[in-house]
C-alpha cells in the first residue's frame, strides 16, 4: 500500500518537471529522425522506410532520453543534499521501486502519444499498404521494449555506482 501511496506522488512529481515533458516531447518527436538521418533497413518498400526506420529511431533516441531521464531523477535527491533525509524517511528500495514504476508509466504514456501522433502521418505515407496490426508491432516491439529497457538500465547503473558520471558511461 505504501509502494502505491508512493508511485502516485513520484508520477505527480515527475508530471511537474519541465525535463519530463522535454524527454516526451523529443521522444514523441524522434522517429523523425528515421526518416532524415538513421536507415538501419537495407530494403526501399515502403514500409521499411516509413514505419521500421522512423520506429527504430525512435526506439533509439527515446531510450537515450529516457535513460538521462533515470539518471537525471536519480540524481535528484544526492544533488539537491538530501538523500540522507529521504533515506531516513522512505526505505530507498521503496523509493527507487516508486521511481522505476512513475517512470515506466511515463514512458508508456509517451509510447501512446507517439503511436497517436504518427499513425495518421504513416498511414497517408504508406497508402495501400498500411496495416494497423503492423504499425501497432513495429512500434511496440522496436520502440515499446527499448524505452524500458534503458529506464532499468539506467536505473540498475545508478544503483551500482550511486554516481551519476558513472551511471552514464555504463549507459
Amino acid at each position: 500500500m505504501k509502494a502505491l501511496h508512493l508511485f502516485c506522488l513520484e508520477l505527480g512529481r515527475l508530471f511537474q518537471s519541465r525535463l519530463t515533458w522535454l524527454v516526451i516531447l523529443l521522444t514523441v518527436l524522434s522517429p523523425l529522425a528515421g526518416l532524415v538521418l538513421y536507415k538501419p533497413t537495407a530494403a526501399d518498400t515502403m514500409l521499411s522506410m516509413y514505419l521500421a526506420d522512423p520506429a527504430l529511431a525512435g526506439g533509439v533516441l527515446g531510450g537515450l532520453f529516457f535513460a538521462l531521464l533515470t539518471l537525471c531523477d536519480c540524481a535528484r535527491t544526492s544533488r539537491c543534499r538530501v538523500e540522507v533525509l529521504c533515506d531516513a524517511a522512505v526505505s530507498p528500495l521503496t523509493a527507487a521501486l516508486a521511481r522505476l514504476m512513475a517512470l515506466l508509466g511515463t514512458a508508456a504514456l509517451t509510447l501512446a502519444l507517439t503511436l497517436l501522433t504518427w499513425l495518421p502521418w504513416t498511414a497517408h505515407t504508406v497508402g495501400a499498404v498500411f496495416d494497423g496490426g503492423d504499425y501497432l508491432l513495429a512500434y511496440l516491439i522496436l520502440m515499446g521494449l527499448a524505452l524500458p529497457l534503458c529506464i532499468l538500465l539506467a536505473g540498475a547503473a545508478w544503483q551500482f555506482t550511486r554516481r551519476f558520471d558513472l551511471s552514464l558511461v555504463l549507459v
